[in-house]
């Protein structure tokens, strides 16, 4: 069990770090994030907001109590990505990107609810 519960924690930080910067980078409004959100013609408001809530998701992830919450936050917003992508024709190799960010994150939900039930 404790070598779950470790491979559980290294696959939270290996999610929450990533998750965590690409937020605060939309919340800051990076230049490069900026025009990529005007070509798809999302208004830079919504990008901040984005940011903001990646960034409480990827916090939620931390703490075993709010885990299923920032899962649920992530998991809406990789939909989101993936549908966005689909319909901007953004390149294969981003889809393979979110289709494995989205895959690391059912890891850590499957691993979350295996110790959850478990352990009791």
């Amino acid at each position: 069990m404790e070598l779950l519960t470790t491979l559980q924690w290294i696959l939270v930080a290996l999610f929450v770090g990533p998750t965590f910067y690409y937020g605060y980078v939309k919340m800051i409004a990076e230049p490069a994030k900026i025009r990529k959100f005007a070509a798809w013609g999302y208004p830079i408001k919504m990008m901040q907001v984005l940011g903001v809530v990646e960034i409480i998701g990827a916090v939620a992830i931390l703490f075993p109590e709010l885990r299923l919450f920032g899962i649920a936050i992530w998991g809406i917003i990789l939909t989101g990505t993936f549908f966005n992508n689909m319909i901007h024709r953004e390149p294969k190799k981003e889809l393979f990107a979110v289709l494995t960010v989205l895959a690391h994150l059912l890891l850590i939900l499957v691993l979350n609810m295996w110790l959850n039930t478990t352990i009791k």
